[in-house]
This record gives structure tokens, C-alpha cells and sequence, in this order.
């Protein structure tokens, strides 16, 4: 199991946070909103040359339905979804990125509508994926998205296709539709990379373990059911550098233990 940190909080890539040798990670999962390697215009080569070089291992998180930069939404059918992800794919393969994340579609007039067109493009896509020898994973979401509950993420599995578990957002759809947050543990057989951040149970803070209700026993609990091949600290907002720190080496202590 390979531990990292999302690209918001590193400062080589945002311009936020900490420097890559203080944060002592072994991989950094880049999001195309903290840098404008991809964009509507295209693949930006420079910025795509430097992330190259920056010596660390990335996983990738395709753009979401209300990116800065660019954006994709699998509730629509869209030709440019497609093309957008075929960039994705060329980003990850000059980066040697083997993971990329990608969300279910919004869900606006039509459930039935939203779901079809995201099984129907997420077949798509995997297949694609194959080309750059890139696996495709599946993000649980939370409210008006396909892929919020753990029974759709299982229709939505299949060939190149895995899970992203978000802890986070788990926590959000058990609090507010009443389930068990133990049920998303059904998803680990298919789990490769888990997203480890906390909240209070309203709005997906993206706090550190331990500063929402989600707390470090559950954070633990999840780890040892889903012994993914990546965990990511997806953190947006913390208390100082050195709970940032900690909360690393508590991760990486008990993947050792």
C-alpha cells in the first residue's frame, strides 16, 4: 500500500500547502483543478513536462462536473467527455500513472437517464483506458450523483473497472439517508485506492482524520477491510503542518502494524 496526498496541498503543484520532501509521500494524486495542465484549449506540454519531473509517483482524479479547468459530467452523453478523457489518459501516461479517478454523471431530470448514460460512457472509457495501459476507477459520490450508494457502484464494476472509496463521502450518505456506514465495506474486494478525509456529517470538508466525526477508528477499520494498493490523505483544510504530518505517519504506523 502506496501513501500520498491530493496535489492541493502541495506547493510545487498549487502553489498551497508544503513542499513534496516535507511531506515525505510516496505518490501525489493529481487533480486537475490545482494546475491547468489540461484544459479546454487542451494538454499544456510545460506544465506536463515539470510534473514529470518532479520524481514522485502519481495517481490521477479526471475532472469533475464543476472543474475549474475543465470538466466532464457522465450524466449526459457527450462526445466531449470522451475526448476529454482520451486527454486524461495521455496525461497519465507521460506521468507513468497507472490510477485514474473519475466520478458518476449528475443527476438532474432523469435517474434512469443519468445512470444509462454513465454505465454507457464509463464502458467507454475503461476500454480506452486499456489502450494506455491505465486502470479506471469508480468514486462514490454523495447527493444528486450516480454512484452515491454502495449497490450502484456494484452495477457500475467490470472490465478495467474498480473502486475509489472516499470515506468522506461515504460519512455523508450514511448520515443523511440512514445507512450503515459499514455497508460500503461490501465494496472492498474491488477497492484499490481509498480517499481518507473527515468531516461533521453536513458538507464534505475535507478535513484530517480526526478533526470531523468521522474519526481515526473508522479511518483504521476501512483500511484493514479494503487493503488498498493507494491511500490518499485528500485533505483541503488543517490545523497546522505538523497535524498534516502526523497524520501521515499514523497512516503509514498502521499499515505497518
Amino acid at each position: 500500500m502506496r501513501v500520498g496526498v491530493n496535489t492541493y496541498i502541495v506547493q510545487e503543484i498549487s502553489g498551497k500547502g508544503f513542499p513534496i520532501d516535507e511531506l515525505k509521500v510516496e505518490v501525489l494524486e493529481l487533480n486537475f483543478d490545482d494546475t491547468p495542465v489540461l484544459t479546454k484549449k487542451g494538454i499544456n506540454w510545460e506544465i506536463l513536462k515539470k510534473l514529470s519531473g518532479l520524481d514522485v509517483e502519481f495517481t490521477l482524479h479526471a475532472p469533475t462536473v464543476d472543474g475549474k479547468n475543465i470538466n466532464i459530467d457522465l450524466g449526459r452523453y457527450s462526445r466531449m467527455n470522451i475526448i476529454t478523457m482520451k486527454n486524461v489518459f495521455k496525461v497519465a501516461n507521460r506521468l507513468n500513472a497507472k490510477i485514474v479517478v473519475l466520478h458518476g454523471g449528475n443527476i438532474k431530470e432523469s435517474y434512469h437517464r443519468a445512470f444509462i448514460n454513465t454505465r454507457k460512457q464509463i464502458m467507454e472509457i475503461a476500454s480506452m483506458a486499456e489502450d494506455y495501459d491505465v486502470r479506471l476507477l469508480i468514486e462514490n459520490l454523495t447527493d444528486v450523483s450516480i454512484g452515491t450508494f454502495p449497490h450502484e457502484l456494484l452495477s457500475l464494476m467490470g472490465n478495467n473497472v474498480s473502486m475509489c472509496l472516499d470515506i468522506g463521502h461515504a460519512f455523508l450518505t450514511a448520515i443523511k439517508w440512514g445507512l450503515p456506514l459499514d455497508e460500503f465495506i461490501l465494496l472492498s474486494p474491488y477497492v484499490e485506492e481509498l480517499h481518507v478525509h473527515d468531516n461533521h456529517g453536513n458538507f464534505d470538508e475535507h478535513l484530517l482524520p480526526g478533526e470531523g466525526m468521522i474519526g481515526w477508528n473508522y479511518v483504521e477499520k476501512f483500511i484493514k477491510s479494503t487493503r488498498p494498493k493507494y491511500l490518499i490523505l485528500e485533505i483541503k483544510q488543517f490545523s497546522s503542518m505538523e497535524a498534516v504530518i502526523n497524520a501521515i505517519q499514523r497512516v503509514k504506523k498502521n499499515i505497518r502494524g
